[in-house]
């Protein structure tokens, strides 16, 4: 009796409990109870047996448990003649961080199948709140609600939720509602007769909600989209674009994943330009009515040390990413580049192969060179066997091809002998390679020419460190490393007035060159038996004596011997947190001046403040300043500021300013950019909207 007891309200546990979704949906509910093997715990304050009925009636506080499931109700019942059971009064079915509450729960022992009486039911992993009169069980994973309300939102009184006359809902799929309102605060704002919706975290397909923006040049922009799951390994999105002046844009992005690490992606868009758009611009340079792009991209990978990689890319004209580029980087290039490559290593080897095409950006150029192919094979350093020397080589074959110009073959030999050495902290690597170059061009005629070379290097240095104890937990200990080094380099003048001008003659050397790198290291502890390292500074400074330079005569007229050249820095500076800034800079000591730099500086902070740095010059070419200002202005609200000017111009080239305003269940983020009038470029103020619900969709994003 006791027994038939427990067995019975066994099963009607488990019973319960599928309601709840399974971590593994593949296995049949048999199968999950034929797995069950944990104890099971039952109390009630009574226990009642009726044998003409075959039922069972247990009252008062009724409690199950097994595991890390719970259920609780005032009273179960439970029929064993027919398969039927019944929970009522403050029913709480709990599995994990799932939870399923109602009034009342039926459900039969045979099909599985039941329903719930003002019940909800809430799912952690999904984030899923699902409220109705009546939630009833109707699949394995098949929820049918009557009278109910879904959302993603925490509370009594959500942010924002579907409500609807009757809605199915199949986890991980989609949830079909009739008489559907869209309610923000309980305050409904819209209404459909049918709607459907993604409820799942996995990708699905199904139509994203469009992302609303204006702009003086294109219009009031609407860009539509639809994501295609097609498998687990490829997806794709079809784009459709609406603009009032610009124009209706159609594209296409298609992703694959073949194995592990092989995968690529295929890009197409086309727009044809209104009149209206096109009459904005002063100068259409070759510019044409149809506009267009495609970008195929590909990784193949036949084993860790044997690989393809390879990017197409075609447009319609010069101008098409000055217009239609995604970030300023790609609105701004000068040249792209599509290309072909293959490359396989060796554990003292490696082959690399590519052909790579350039399309110069700025103009129609014919003389733009182009590498059809270019082969690489190296040898690493390694020794010889039997001796104290090693051995390195680098050859190369190239293939340059021009519209208009000198074009032709260039093979290229480089073989190096070296013989390491060192005393204690001392180190000297003398190293001697001969060159040999071979050339066939063609303008016309056809020509032969060679270039032989020899060169020596000697180079010495140390390393010198101690490591300081800092009486930290988080950061233990500190090594700081310092590693002065010289190299002397010698490369004997040769006649090379014969080479091609799609190569560069080899200047000649007799030089050394001296620097100092210091760097800082941290043993950093993550957590108790786990450590890395981590490098919180780097510094190196080098510069160059040219020894020619100090015997070349000096004439009348002629400018002064200047041994000493650039002086070249480079700085870093990582903090675990908070702080990360870099530097490249050369200097000229002999002109007194800066010829270029390079500094980047993020910096933030605990409140999620953040700025980033970056200014960008080279003498008499560019001189830019780029910066982004994030200031949590609340937990949930961020504003934000990016500027980038150019200082050579004298001229903003964009200014953005943001707003993004966080949820627990919806984000909204507001942006405003303004960019000038440039080469031909009108000038655009532009508004984005883009607006994110938890646990449905995205807007804004592609």
């Amino acid at each position: 009796m006791i027994y038939s007891l427990v067995y019975s309200i066994s099963m009607l546990f488990f019973l319960f409990f599928a309601f709840l979704p399974q971590a593994d949906a593949q296995v049949s509910f048999l199968e999950k109870a034929e797995a069950f093997h944990s104890p099971i715990r039952v109390q009630a304050d009574h226990v009642a047996y009726d044998k003409t009925e075959n039922s069972y009636v247990a009252e008062g506080k009724v409690e199950v448990w097994e595991g890390n499931r719970k259920l609780a109700a005032d009273r179960v019942f439970l029929n064993a003649r027919t398969s039927e059971a019944e929970a009522t009064g403050n029913v709480i079915l709990v599995q994990g961080e799932d939870v399923l509450r109602g009034e009342r729960m039926k459900i039969n022992l045979e099909t599985n199948l039941g329903i719930i009486i003002q019940g909800s039911l809430f799912l952690k992993k999904q984030n899923f709140y699902l409220r109705g009169e009546e939630i009833e069980r109707v699949g394995e994973d098949t929820y049918r609600v009557r009278g109910g309300s879904f959302t993603t939102c925490e509370g009594d009184w959500p942010a924002w939720r579907f409500t609807g006359r009757e809605t199915l809902v199949t986890l991980e799929e989609y949830a079909s509602v009739w008489g559907a309102t869209f309610q923000v605060k309980n305050i409904p704002l819209l209404y459909s007769p049918y709607l459907i919706f993604p409820v799942k975290t996995k990708r699905q397909s199904g139509f994203l909600i469009p992302r609303i923006s204006y702009s003086n040049i294109g219009g009031v922009e609407l860009n539509n989209a639809y994501f295609w799951a097609i498998a687990k390994n490829m997806d794709a999105t079809f784009y459709l674009d609406l603009a009032t002046i610009q124009g209706v844009g159609k594209g296409l992005e298609y992703r694959y994943m073949r194995q592990r690490d092989s995968r690529g992606s295929f890009y197409g868009y086309h727009i044809r330009d209104t009149d209206q758009y096109r009459q904005k611009r002063t100068e259409q340079l070759d510019r044409k009515p149809d506009r267009w792009q495609l970008d195929l991209q590909h990784e193949e990978y036949f084993n860790q040390t044997f690989f393809a990689k390879g990017r197409i890319k075609e447009f319609s004209d010069r101008q098409y990413f000055k217009d239609y580029g995604s970030t300023y980087e790609e609105q701004s290039s000068e040249q792209a580049y599509s290309f072909i490559s293959l490359t396989k290593n060796w554990e003292r080897f490696s082959l690399f192969g590519e052909a790579r095409h350039t399309v110069d950006l700025r103009q129609e150029d014919q003389t733009t060179l182009q590498n059809y192919p270019a082969v690489n094979f190296r040898g690493m350093r390694q020794p010889i066997p039997g001796s104290p020397f090693y051995f390195s080589m680098d050859s190369s074959y190239d293939y340059f091809w021009r519209a208009q110009g000198v074009t032709g073959h260039r093979l290229d030999l480089n073989p190096r002998l070296s013989l390491p050495l060192r005393w204690g902290f001392f180190e000297i690597t003398p190293d001697l390679g001969v060159r040999e170059t071979v050339y066939r061009s063609q303008n016309g005629t056809e020509e032969s020419h060679s270039r032989e070379l020899w060169d020596f290097k000697t180079t010495a240095a140390t390393e010198i460190f101690r490591i300081f104890e800092t009486g930290s937990k988080r950061v233990p200990k500190l090594k700081h490393l310092v590693r002065p080094e010289i190299t002397y380099t010698y490369v004997p003048d040769v006649d090379q007035q014969q080479i091609p001008n799609y190569d560069t003659p080899v200047p000649k050397s007799n030089a050394i060159t001296y620097g100092i790198t210091q760097r800082l290291i941290g043993k950093v502890e993550e957590e108790p038996g786990k450590t890395r390292y981590h490098e919180f500074a780097y510094c190196k400074l080098s510069q160059t004596y040219n020894l020619f330079e100090v015997n070349r005569d000096v004439s009348s007229g002629s400018e002064p011997r200047r041994p000493f050249g650039l002086i070249n820095a480079e700085a870093r500076v990582k903090l675990l947190q908070y702080i990360n800034v870099e530097n490249i800079t050369a200097y000229d000591p002999n002109k007194n001046r800066f010829l270029s730099s390079y500094t980047s500086a993020d910096f933030s902070d605990f409140r999620g403040d953040g700025l980033h740095l970056e200014y960008t010059w080279a003498e008499g070419t560019q001189d830019q300043i780029n910066g982004n200002l994030r200031i949590r202005i609340l937990p949930s609200l961020d504003a934000s500021f990016g500027k980038r000017y150019s200082r050579l111009d004298q001229q903003t080239l964009e200014t953005v300013y943001g707003l993004h305003y966080r949820h627990q269940c919806w984000s909204v983020e507001l942006s405003y950019t303004e960019r000038p009038a440039i080469a031909g470029q009108p000038a655009e103020n532009k508004t984005m909207l883009m607006f994110t619900i938890v646990g449905v969709t995205s807007v804004g994003t592609r």
